[in-house]
């Protein structure tokens, strides 16, 4: 359902709250105040035109003209309201690469991460608590570094160098002075 309907006041109340000078001798009531702002914001409308009325209450629903032919279609909700504005690339999917490029240590020293895989110490620093691999959201890597450290993990996880389920080293692993048996 949309609230379309109802006029936006927020800007005009910021105005009141913001214009107001402590130093006038009129004390009127914050309604009275309010009222008149818009009592002039309406007046301001009815000089401009028509077309200006929609944004002193900013809504931004098409407005009809007189004698204009309209088909039905024009008075569904998706006609009447307008489009709404593109949404931007979700956080989710981590940094652009114009920043991921400044991050990524891969990317600077031109290395490759699978060149490590036989180090479970550097496979650890790229899986969660949980044992999951982290999100480039939380390395800030690059696309292609981010693929290559996914795929460093799983090969750790099928050596048996790393732990499938938690991120610590199992006690007496990885060359461990201190074995259990």
């Amino acid at each position: 359902m949309s609230f379309t309907r109802f006029p936006r006041i927020t800007l005009s109340a910021r105005q009141f709250t913001t214009s107001i000078s402590r130093q006038q001798g009129s004390q009127k009531s914050p309604m009275e105040l309010l009222r008149g702002h818009l009592d002039q914001k309406v007046a301001q409308s009815r000089t401009a035109g028509p077309s200006s009325a929609s944004s002193v209450l900013g809504d931004d629903r098409k407005v009809f003209k007189k004698n204009e032919f309209l088909r039905p279609q024009a008075f569904t909700a998706e006609s009447l309201s307008p489009e709404p504005r593109p949404r931007a690339r979700s956080p989710l999917l981590g940094p652009p690469k114009k920043i991921a490029v400044k991050l990524d240590p891969f990317h600077i020293t031109k290395t490759n991460p699978l060149s490590h895989d036989l180090n479970p110490h550097y496979a650890y620093e790229f899986v969660n608590a949980m044992g999951k691999i982290k999100s480039r959201a939380e390395t800030g890597l690059t696309w292609k570094s981010q693929r290559r450290v996914g795929k460093l993990v799983r090969r750790a996880r099928a050596m048996g160098l790393i732990s499938r389920w938690v991120n610590r080293p199992v006690p007496g692993g990885m060359g461990s002075v201190n074995r259990p048996y």
